[in-house]
């Protein structure tokens, strides 16, 4: 038999060298960054062109109070000098600002100034939306504006309506085929798509979102809310399509609760997408075979056992010898 202490050392050599190959094949992988913060898709997008149609600044209207590009409705009020009003502070109110023309390119960068404000230091509500849509909806109960929306609405929403295990304000995505209708008690849960937790009411500086979509590659919204410059990836999303060729569209809506929803400006650029330089000249990874992990870890035991059969018959072969030798002597 073997020494105790050798058995002992070659069992923790085993054990250390096999045991976390083992238990990476059993768990199937790291689930490092689960959880955590969206991871931003955008990469070296560049504006390109700038959208004129779909683009809105101060004074926001003519001589006429009319807008060449877009159309505001419902309780919208227009400041020349500030802003664009969807509702005051105040309850059951609902406003809307929609695009005339419908959105051409098939990949776009839209950057929009807004503020969500009013009287109330504890509950406030309800919030605003934005849209692109296959048409340009009424005022209806999904944040102002019609339900059963064919395409994508963005909620800025800071009044939650059911408990949720996440926090208020909170924003969140939610693609509609026109069949689906906006789950309002439950605040949308479980129709996003993406989402997350920002508090953009009150801010310091001017808030900011930045909606980022390049057709076949991702949808990524990033929000500007606590230092100039200093953007938050909201939620990317690989694979979404948007109908082709929808309308811009913002509304808000005050129930018993209220706020001022204001949007500020709205900026809209075609975009074209640049991969990363030093990414784009790599080969692309090996893909390993499946199971490939436990047949690594199978032949490391092998290896350690083979080497501890050659250590046993080597101690044996050693001790027949000298025992051979102290026999003769007798």
């Amino acid at each position: 038999m073997l020494p105790s202490r050798l058995v002992t050392l070659l069992a923790t050599l085993l054990l250390s060298s096999c045991a976390p190959g083992l238990l990476a094949a059993a768990k199937g992988g790291s689930t490092a960054g689960k959880g955590g913060p969206a991871v931003s898709l955008r990469g070296n997008t560049e504006r390109t062109v700038p959208l004129r149609t779909h683009s809105i600044y101060a004074p926001y209207v003519d001589s006429d109070l009319q807008n060449r590009w877009f159309d505001f409705g419902g309780s919208t009020i227009i400041n020349t000098n500030k802003h664009i009003r969807l509702t005051q502070d105040r309850p059951s109110q609902a406003g809307w600002l929609w695009s005339r023309l419908a959105l051409a390119p098939s990949s776009f960068e839209i950057e929009f100034e807004f503020r969500v404000d009013g009287k109330s230091n504890n509950i406030y509500g309800d919030g605003f939306a934005m849209w692109l849509t296959r048409g340009r909806a009424g005022t209806g109960p999904a944040f102002g504006s019609s339900d059963y929306w064919d395409g994508l609405g963005i909620f800025f929403d800071s009044y939650a309506n059911s408990r949720h295990a996440f926090s208020f304000p909170r924003i969140y995505a939610i693609m509609n085929d026109g069949k689906m209708s906006y789950d309002v008690g439950k605040d949308g849960q479980g129709q996003e798509i993406g989402a997350c937790s920002i508090d953009f009411r009150r801010t310091d500086i001017t808030a900011k979102g930045r909606l980022t979509y390049f057709k076949g590659r991702f949808l990524e919204l990033a929000i500007q809310h606590a230092k100039w410059d200093q953007w938050t990836t909201c939620f990317a999303v690989e694979g979404v399509e948007l109908p082709n060729q929808p309308f811009l569209g913002f509304s808000a809506l005050t129930g018993d609760v209220s706020d001022n929803h204001d949007i500020i400006s709205v900026t809209t650029s075609n975009i074209a997408y640049h991969p990363p330089a030093a990414t784009a000249k790599q080969p692309p990874p090996r893909r390993s075979m499946p199971g490939a992990g436990f047949f690594s870890s199978l032949f490391s035991i092998l290896k350690w056992v083979l080497l501890l059969v050659v250590i046993a018959g080597g101690v044996i072969a050693y001790r027949g010898q000298r025992a051979a030798r102290n026999a003769k002597r007798f």
